[in-house]
């Protein structure tokens, strides 16, 4: 008998859109799959909670990037509600979620990380004086927003004030010039690494999912052993951040191959600009295959 799918995009955060976009190209796969699925909407959150629960589902599918999605909160309602959900438990999602709690879990595990600081507030922040590069970033948003890079004190202060408009607290990190990776993660199966270019800026918003000027290679040219060094980073933060079903790791190489993490997605994209697909892609992994994978995977790790 099939199993009843809840598939759930959209959400209230400020990745609302690129959350539908993902959750549209997976509903597609699942009326390719013949599974029984019914859209919910968590903005509606009240609606959203009595209509799941009439559903009964055999699994939730999640589809939500940003705040309410990729932080905890929809895990641990679906876990007090005593429904199986896809992707990572409520701690580690809030962990990975928040920037400046995975740089402190990557210090404790020995995992190479840019240097960084965070501050609680304007005036702190306003008071430190980095070494220029830097990048300034809200800890708590996705999809780049949030995110600039800066070279002296004035772009620097206008940064800071523009973060602390998302965030309640700002996250200064060392700017580390390279190669932009990242390694896609399904269970215990590690994907190919893809390359992100940029043809100018950096991976923000704009080059992620408007100008399509942004290539992708993949599986990205780097020495073997340098390849392998990348895949067992990727893996090793994954498993001690203790992420379960898909999740993308985010890497700096710089210029004397060394390897920096940035970040742990929880909740990868699944639209036709996302890597988390591209690198399954290249391992002989269909888009529809992928979901059906990741589903399995929900029902196989049901917490």
């Amino acid at each position: 008998m099939s199993k009843k799918i809840a598939l759930l995009y959209g959400g209230y955060s400020r990745e609302r859109e690129i959350s539908i976009k993902s959750g549209k190209a997976v509903e597609g796969a699942l009326q390719r799959l013949g599974y029984t699925y019914k859209v919910f909407d968590p903005i509606e959150r009240e609606k959203f909670i009595e209509k799941i629960i009439d559903y009964k589902p055999d699994l939730a599918f999640i589809a939500l990037h940003g705040k309410g999605g990729e932080d905890g909160t929809i895990q641990s309602l679906l876990e007090f509600l005593g429904i199986p959900y896809t992707g990572s438990d409520p701690k580690t999602s809030m962990i990975c979620m928040d920037k400046i709690l995975t740089k402190m879990y990557l210090e404790k595990f020995n995992i190479n990380t840019p240097k960084w600081n965070f501050f609680l507030n304007i005036e702190d922040a306003l008071s430190f004086y980095p070494e220029f590069p830097v990048v300034v970033k809200a800890p708590n948003e996705g999809s780049s927003i949030g995110v600039y890079i800066v070279n002296n004190q004035d772009e620097y202060k206008k940064a800071v004030e523009d973060v602390f408009k998302l965030d309640e607290k700002v996250l200064v990190e060392q700017f580390i010039k390279g190669r932009e990776l990242t390694v896609g993660i399904l269970d215990d199966e590690v994907f190919d690494i893809v390359e992100v270019v940029v043809e100018e800026g950096f991976y923000d918003y704009q080059n992620k999912y408007i100008t399509g000027k942004t290539k992708y290679i993949c599986p990205a040219q780097l020495p073997p052993e340098v390849y392998k060094t990348v895949q067992d980073i990727g893996y090793k933060t994954y498993k001690s951040l203790n992420c379960k079903g898909q999740a993308r790791v985010d890497i700096i190489l710089d210029y004397s191959l060394t390897p920096y993490v940035l970040e742990v997605n929880t909740v990868p994209g699944m639209t036709e600009f996302s890597l988390l697909p591209k690198a399954a892609a290249v391992k002989g992994i269909s888009f529809d295959q992928l979901v059906d994978r990741i589903i399995k995977s929900g029902l196989k790790n049901d917490k």
